[in-house]
């Protein structure tokens, strides 16, 4: 690499020709502190980076910058790909009309009511799994107790949405705590931030099934939150920010050995009508995409403040967890995530593409 001018300027640190926010870059470290070396999650806390964050000091190591922030912490990045960044500055989308509207006949809620729980039974039933597929389809979930255990209950449940998706986990997957089959912070067993899958596939996961299979110890509960509830009272609250979010790009990310995926989309996804029709956000999986100048506080604060609405923990539905219990939701409109938990968590799962759920609505004449 030539020699690169490294300097600070008030709250920013200057690469070159390059000025690089503070807030953007303490977001955005490289070292192990920061993101995981092997899965590339991130493991920073984005949302407790003071808005005022000023770099204190700056050194450069061969390809590797390093940063004492006045906060106290030190962050790495590697110049590189910081300069790539840098060089790539992301802009609005460009849209007819502003905000957005919500779906037609769906409830909304934004506080949880009591958890229903279906007889997988209904499987066997028409007239009791419309029933079943309407809950899903007005509430965004739908739960089950009595299946069986093993894939076949799994396989049941997909079948009657759709088909099971194969993705980089497989068709029918374990998610079995401890045994780190994927790089994943799902076989983890720290509480997981609700968030959404597939931010890193241009086509995201339409439904996501749980089964679970063994449980020991205490804790891992599932979460759900309404995310169109928690777009619609982000609107209402802040319309600029909200209307922001239809047009900013977000970029993920999968890393695993053999496997890179990437892909982007607006955290709030409107269609050529105006509509909602996916919330996409997951902070784990998002890559480093560095707004352009005079965008980077409007995109960290609308990206925040959305946050900050479904996070509430007033919103979330907890669904306990034991051997024989189903749940399905709809990725494209629910946030999910976990309480933390010890002793054994297995369970079986698997994707539908949304375009199968949305052709069940159809044949069971929901829509």
């Amino acid at each position: 690499m030539a020699a690169l001018t490294v300097s600070i300027s008030e709250r920013s640190v200057v690469l070159g020709e390059h000025v690089i926010p503070g807030r953007w870059l303490r977001d955005h470290g490289d070292d192990i502190d920061s993101l995981n070396p092997d899965s590339k999650q991130r493991l920073t806390d984005t949302f407790g980076i003071d808005p005022q964050i000023a770099p204190a000091a700056v050194h450069v190591d061969g390809a590797w910058l390093s940063v004492d922030w006045s906060d106290g912490v030190r962050t790495g990045h590697d110049l590189d790909r910081l300069l790539a960044v840098a060089s790539s500055r992301r802009s609005l989308w460009p849209r007819t009309g502003s905000g957005f509207t919500l779906p037609a006949g769906v409830d909304l809620w934004d506080s949880p009511a009591e958890a229903t729980w279906f007889d997988f039974g209904v499987l066997d039933d028409d007239a009791a799994w419309t029933e079943a597929l309407d809950h899903l389809r007005r509430f965004g979930w739908a739960a089950f107790d009595g299946a069986e255990l093993g894939e076949e209950s799994t396989m049941r449940l997909a079948k009657r949405i759709g088909y099971p998706r194969a993705s980089i986990f497989g068709t029918v997957w374990n998610m079995n705590s401890g045994s780190f089959e994927h790089q994943d912070s799902a076989y983890e067993s720290f509480a997981l931030d609700v968030h959404t899958d597939g931010t890193y596939s241009h086509d995201g996961p339409g439904t996501i099934v749980f089964a679970q299979q063994l449980k020991t110890g205490e804790g891992g509960d599932s979460v759900l939150v309404d995310g169109f509830a928690a777009a619609r009272d982000f609107q209402a609250q802040n319309p600029e920010a909200a209307d922001l979010l239809t047009r900013y790009a977000v970029t993920a990310h999968y890393v695993e050995p053999g496997v890179h995926l990437v892909a982007e989309r607006p955290p709030l996804r409107v269609d050529e009508h105006g509509t909602l029709v996916q919330v996409s956000f997951n902070n784990y999986d998002r890559s480093p995409v560095l707004p352009d100048e005079g965008l980077v506080d409007d995109v960290i604060d609308a990206y925040n403040g959305f946050r900050a609405v479904f996070n509430d923990s007033s919103r979330a539905l907890v669904h306990p967890w034991q051997p024989g219990r189903v749940l399905v939701f709809d990725n494209w409109r629910c946030f999910h995530g976990r309480t933390g938990f010890s002793g054994e968590r297995r369970f079986k799962g698997c994707y539908t593409n949304h375009e199968d759920l949305e052709g069940a609505y159809r044949v069971a004449g929901l829509i």
